[in-house]
């Protein structure tokens, strides 16, 4: 790959939106990451809340994986969206979340690579000092960018 799958440009933090429910958040994502990414607005929202219909992201501790399979894409990216409030996200904890890894892949991709990005983040938000890690630089771009490009950009 040319360029790296997570970038600084691709974090935002302290993110506020005016009703903390999931589709207001992942309106806000899709707004955010589609200028960096080069990436249609409505294509990254419509692909993000079609897998949410399959089922939540929200996964324990505060954290969400929102992902998709986004047709203009060539290569793997992840984005990193913290909120300044907790989030309404049908979490597995019933938790609200405060900080979203957004996975996007080539909808061709070979060797199913948005499997292995969200195996490999799953199994870090298991680990303890991972997940604590990003609960204490939910407002550190730098922070996050170090802990979460160690998995991701390897």
């Amino acid at each position: 790959m040319s360029t790296k799958t997570l970038e600084k440009s691709y974090i935002f933090t302290d993110i506020s939106i005016q009703k903390l429910e999931k589709k207001v958040a992942l309106d806000k994502i899709s707004e955010l990451l589609s200028t960096p990414m080069e990436l249609s607005k409505d294509e990254l929202k419509k692909g993000l809340l079609k897998r949410e219909e399959e089922g939540t992201t929200g996964f324990t501790d505060g954290l969400a994986i929102p992902h998709a399979t986004i047709s203009a894409l060539i290569d793997p990216q992840v984005g990193i969206i913290t909120f300044d409030k907790p989030v309404e996200w049908d979490s597995l904890d019933g938790e609200g979340v405060r900080a979203a890894f957004v996975l996007l892949t080539p909808e061709n991709s070979e060797n199913n690579v948005h499997l292995k990005m969200l195996s490999q983040l799953s199994r870090n938000l298991m680990k303890e000092d991972f997940v604590k890690g990003i609960q204490e630089n939910l407002s550190n771009k730098d922070g996050l960018f170090n802990i979460v490009g160690n998995i991701i950009n390897k």
